[in-house]
């Protein structure tokens, strides 16, 4: 005789009720929106943008939509970000987080009457950002056993916290030579615990209608994609292969709703990346670089001059 699954009323609600919406975090990569549900890999080589989203993706999740009349465009969720890679800095995020404010403030001051507008203090904007960072949960993960351990435990944390929309991990990648070598010749327990992980991840995805945001590191390349490294400093766009080398296990690929694939092209003579991103085959390219502490879009006029 089975046994039917039991649930308190307070993960009852937690997964029944709705959670602060994902569907408009970044319009320049996910035109139509998120529908929640949905597990987004960010896939390139090393160097190509794909922490970089991440911390722009925190940033407009643990936003408002709006603060003292200034138009934030933010999601006003909490955001749970895994650090696999050791890569997080706390300061670089608020770095970017006043940057974004003050460039918002600078557009409402501009469209706004300048006899009516008041400008946040620097206190007040201070008291801002910190309020905005608590929105934010940091794990640290050393090992694939403890990243299973971690996702195992998210569930009690986010039916604790109706507020929690979207789990990131950096990256999920990150221990996969270490379970190759620690599984032998066995294939099964090469990846016996990213299976484990997906497992934990599919159940959170489900039944709490949480988004998640996971980069994987381009660990193969096709000869043709060595022959052709020379070209990848080129600002043609269209000679860039956005193909996609798969390397995870079966529970990861069928996990996965979407996918960015990132790479970039040296600018001659300026020192600076152009960062190129396809959603897919028929999508549209999106392009952009880092500056001044934030990624900037480009229009379809300026990567043509690019």
């Amino acid at each position: 005789m089975s046994l039917s699954k039991t649930e308190t009323g307070a993960q009852f609600l937690a997964r029944l009720g709705s959670r602060p919406s994902m569907m408009h975090i970044e319009p320049a990569f996910f035109g139509e929106g998120l529908k929640g549900k949905e597990v987004i890999e960010l896939y390139g080589a090393e160097g190509t943008g794909k922490s970089e989203t991440l911390l722009h993706f925190i940033v407009r999740c643990i936003l408002p939509k709006s603060w003292k009349s200034v138009e934030l465009s933010g999601c006003d969720a909490h955001v749970i970000f895994i650090d696999t890679d050791y890569k997080f800095s706390i300061l670089r995020l608020a770095s970017l987080l006043e940057r974004y404010i003050l460039n918002a403030v600078g557009r409402a001051r501009q469209n706004s009457d300048e006899t009516d507008f008041q400008c946040p203090g620097s206190e007040e904007t201070e008291n801002f950002i910190k309020e905005c960072l608590k929105k934010l949960y940091i794990i640290r993960c050393t090992s694939s056993t403890q990243l299973i351990i971690t996702l195992h435990s998210l569930e009690n944390i986010i039916c604790n916290n109706p507020n929690i929309s979207a789990v990131m991990i950096d990256s999920i990648s990150a221990f996969y030579w270490i379970d190759r070598y620690n599984g032998g010749e066995s294939f099964a327990m090469q990846e016996a615990n990213m299976r484990l992980a997906c497992e934990e991840l599919s159940k959170l995805v489900n039944t709490y209608n949480i988004t998640v945001f996971a980069t994987k590191q381009e660990l193969f390349k096709k000869k043709k994609d060595f022959e052709r490294r020379d070209r990848e400093k080129s600002t043609v766009i269209q000679e860039l292969d956005f193909e996609h080398q798969e390397y995870m296990c079966k529970s990861w690929q069928k996990l996965v709703t979407g996918r960015l694939v990132y790479k970039y092209v040296e600018i001659p003579g300026s020192g600076r990346r152009k960062f190129v991103v396809s959603a897919g085959p028929i999508s549209e390219i999106v392009t952009f670089f880092v500056e001044f502490d934030e990624i900037q879009f480009l229009s379809n006029n300026e990567k043509l001059r690019l």
